[in-house]
């Protein structure tokens, strides 16, 4: 009988430790404190649904900044060059409103400009302060990890951040967005970030459903299922990004030293004219030519990677630079997608397009200093007789920039 009673006690024991030890696994599993395979977990067997659902990250399609049909602005040598320019500028400005961005509820001008942005610029941020809260999240947890970001592998954890806005009807839409816009709106205020290929940078989203309770978990970083990482093309490890941001930053300081007691506009001619002497258009759209690696150190480039190069040094000379984007019609009368930069002075912005200061020279067409600071410090008046800006950094994110002086500095 004794035998017996211990015996059922020390069954009682086990079962219960046995219970106690499923408890803990349980809720270990369950709150994704440790990763169990399917096979092996508990909870997936109460869950009707365990989802993985990835998007990659865009970037302004090639064909966007110049599209190998309509070249950027050639200068030829022919007397009638400026007689067929004039035709062909004739109503530019106009035809760029209706043909880019015709209004459909007949806005005027006036309503247009209100659009403008008004508050105070942080011209090192200046694409943050337009995101979404949502957005925001993103652009910072990455911005936090940089040193992480070069590695190529680092993925941000939002953990169950956006659950309440995926079960939103358009929850989807809406982080799809954000996860665009904030991945794009980083490297366009953080130029220095070149070693970072956003079309390789994905969002995945673990759906799982439990007792008809649906959770959503999400991580931005790299794809979950090829481990590719999102490094851009030509760096394969931190070492190499390393030794990348090592060779542009030599460029930048050896830069900022020929700045050193020079005012403001001279600093701003010294970039310019560096980027035109040693920078050749690249028409074949090369690796590293849309960001300021392939620049700087390959010295070929189109309009994005020079728009960025400017940013870059500027904003180490803290004088305020941003990155604009928008549609431009280049001398052969042809519409094209364009990246340029909005310089700060004087409590006045004013555009600068160093791509268009450096024309392609055909056959014996010399450049002379009217065509080399064509576009250098413009106001509106000039500007936007063949420049049209959208904001698009990324398709339909249409951020807003700020006024420029209509008189050229």
């Amino acid at each position: 009988m004794k035998k017996a009673i211990n015996f059922l006690i020390n069954f009682i024991c086990v079962l219960c430790a046995l219970i106690v030890l499923a408890t803990v696994y349980f809720c270990l599993d369950a709150f994704g404190i440790i990763k169990v395979p399917p096979k092996y977990s508990i909870v997936s067997r109460f869950y009707s649904e365990i989802e993985e659902i990835i998007a990659s990250g865009e970037v302004l399609n090639p064909d966007r900044i110049i599209d190998e049909n309509t070249p950027k602005r050639i200068v030829k040598r022919a007397k009638s060059e400026e007689e067929e320019k004039e035709k062909k500028d004739v109503n530019l400005a106009e035809e760029l409103r209706e043909n880019i961005n015709p209004s459909e509820n007949g806005d005027s001008e006036e309503g247009q400009d209100e659009e403008k942005i008004e508050y105070e610029i942080n011209a090192k941020r200046f694409y943050y302060d337009q995101l979404n809260d949502y957005a925001k999240k993103i652009y910072d947890e990455l911005n936090d990890h940089l040193d992480e970001l070069k590695t190529g592998t680092y993925s941000a954890d939002f953990g169950l951040e956006f659950n309440d806005l995926l079960h939103q009807d358009d929850g989807r839409q809406v982080l799809d967005d954000a996860f665009q816009f904030s991945i794009n709106a980083l490297t366009f205020d953080h130029p220095d970030l070149f070693y970072i290929d956003v079309t390789k940078i994905y969002l995945s989203t673990e759906i799982r459903t439990l007792f008809n309770k649906t959770s959503y978990k999400v991580t931005v970083g790299q794809n979950i299922e090829t481990r590719q990482k999102y490094l851009a093309d030509g760096l394969n490890s931190e070492d190499d990004v390393n030794e990348a941001i090592d060779k542009v930053k030599e460029v930048k300081e050896r830069l900022l030293s020929e700045c050193q007691d020079k005012d403001t506009i001279d600093q701003i001619k010294t970039i310019h004219d560096y980027l035109i002497d040693n920078v050749e258009y690249d028409s074949n759209n090369g690796r590293n030519v849309y960001n300021v690696y392939g620049t700087l150190i390959d010295g070929k480039s189109v309009c994005e990677g020079y728009a960025r190069s400017v940013k870059y040094i500027l904003d180490d000379l803290d004088i305020p630079c941003i990155i604009s984007c928008g549609i431009g019609r280049n001398r052969n009368g042809d519409t094209e997608s364009h990246a340029w930069n909005y310089i700060y002075i004087n409590d006045t912005w004013y555009a600068l397009d160093v791509t268009w200061d450096d024309p392609i020279i055909i056959g014996n067409g010399k450049v002379t200093n009217d065509i080399r600071y064509a576009y250098f410090l413009k106001g509106s008046d000039k500007f936007f007789e063949n420049h049209f800006e959208d904001g698009n950094i990324v398709d339909n994110s249409n951020f807003k920039y700020p006024e420029i002086s209509r008189e050229d500095y």
